[in-house]
């Protein structure tokens, strides 16, 4: 009889320890997961080269970074595939009346993202055509030639961003005839550094009554 009760004594102190340790292990499980944080997933913002540079740690000179937005690219002018004009008249100083038009312009890749760049030469052409019919309402059999001109780009800011923004055009430059309503076509011929062209052209009629 003693046998018996001291075994099972025994059995019973050995199973209050196994339910008091899986108790202890579930205390500890529970307090160690509430030290855990999630973090987040991080958003990577693309960067690109821009003007200018900034001195890294140990003195060396690095190119600085700049943002660009979606739709976007940060590339050489050897990735211009084509370009888009947007021109409108614009009054550049203090007497009242439009002055002259300006041209904006951006370049865009093969993929149609815009291109961003600096540091690059690009020349242009500028082209300035009447419309197909003159004020008599005569059709034209070749467009007359209003201005013919050359500007240089050295960043795509250069193009867009601001009513100013672009290649600035004076009428004054302009050679009207006598039967001419306006500008009816602004074309831009772009030559890359690397070789190759890209045109945009711009319908724009009837701006000669804004002179």
């Amino acid at each position: 009889m003693e046998t018996g009760k001291i075994l099972t004594v025994l059995i019973a102190i050995a199973l209050v320890a196994c339910v008091g340790y899986i108790i202890w292990d579930n205390y500890q499980m529970k307090n160690g997961g509430a030290n855990v944080q999630v973090m987040p997933q991080q958003t990577i913002i693309q960067q690109a080269p821009a003007s200018g540079t900034t001195p890294a740690a140990d003195g060396a000179e690095t190119t600085p970074v700049t943002y660009i937005h979606a739709g976007e690219v940060y590339a050489t002018p050897s990735e211009i595939k084509s370009m888009d004009l947007d021109v409108e008249a614009v009054d550049w100083d203090s007497v009242v009346g439009n002055d002259g038009i300006t041209i904006h312009f951006n370049f865009y890749d093969a993929y149609g993202r815009k291109v961003i760049f600096s540091g690059y030469t690009i020349s242009l052409n500028v082209d300035i055509y009447s419309p197909e019919y003159d004020s008599l309402n005569r059709k034209l059999s070749v467009r007359n030639v209003l201005y013919k001109g050359y500007a240089t780009v050295t960043s795509s800011d250069q193009g867009d961003g601001s009513t100013l923004a672009g290649i600035r055009v004076p009428f004054s430059d302009m050679k009207f005839g006598q039967y001419d309503k306006g500008i009816g076509l602004v074309k831009v011929t772009a030559s890359m550094p690397s070789g190759g062209t890209v045109i945009g052209e711009e319908i724009m009629q009837f701006a000669r009554n804004t002179i």
